[in-house]
């Protein structure tokens, strides 16, 4: 079969350049200790100024807790702000279990909506060590933006000047069909903000059939 073309990129009438679809805070060089360049990809660990918003981050919500520790309520305050509730967000399921939560067996026949729910235990605190560890979990799956947003919410915001752009989102078609009409969505400030409400602009394009 043929290849499909690049709808946005082909038969286009300017010498303006395809247009970014994501445009985004640049966080990777902000955030990531860049101290061993070899790891710092592979294993990334966070730099001193990510660390330090952290460290207090848990002070605040500790301060009023036996051994200045995290307890159930403070842990549920801080999902809450983050999150909107208590129960979502993979900071949620990754705290549960380093506070104690574990994950009974698994019945192959048994339906998901059976299985007991993840709870934070009642007697289960969260170390600082284990509060980093969380969001080290998010930063190694990729989730600068959710981390980003995290800080943001509990009021100590990282200083973002530069901005990142790359072309992730395409629109393909086959040989057939023509695009008679391409748009091309432009933002030079980072998304979301009050134009843009995804941090992906969107592709869009109208075609007809080739005769």
């Amino acid at each position: 079969s043929a290849p499909l073309n690049d709808a946005i990129d082909m038969d286009r009438e300017d010498d303006n350049p395809v247009p970014s679809t994501l445009v985004v805070p640049e966080l990777i060089s902000i955030m990531i200790d860049q101290g061993n360049i070899e790891t710092a990809y592979m294993e990334p660990q966070f730099s001193q100024q990510v660390l330090d918003r952290l460290s207090r981050i848990y002070k605040r919500f500790a301060k009023d807790s036996p051994g200045m520790q995290m307890t159930k309520a403070d842990v549920e305050e801080w999902l809450t702000l983050i999150n909107g509730r208590v129960g979502r967000g993979t900071e949620f399921r990754n705290a549960a279990k380093y506070m104690g939560w574990k994950e009974p067996p698994t019945d192959p026949d048994e339906k998901k909506e059976d299985r007991p729910p993840i709870v934070i235990p009642d007697d289960g605190v969260l170390t600082f060590s284990d509060f980093v560890a969380v969001y080290l979990d998010e930063l190694r799956q990729g989730k600068f933006w959710g981390i980003a947003w995290d800080l943001s919410k509990l009021d100590e915001p990282l200083d973002v000047d530069e901005v990142f752009q790359a072309r992730y989102d395409r629109m393909y078609c086959s040989a057939s069909l023509q695009p008679t009409v391409v748009l091309d969505t432009i933002s030079t400030k980072p998304c979301p903000n009050k134009f843009e409400p995804s941090d992906h602009l969107p592709v869009c394009a109208a075609f007809q059939v080739r005769k």
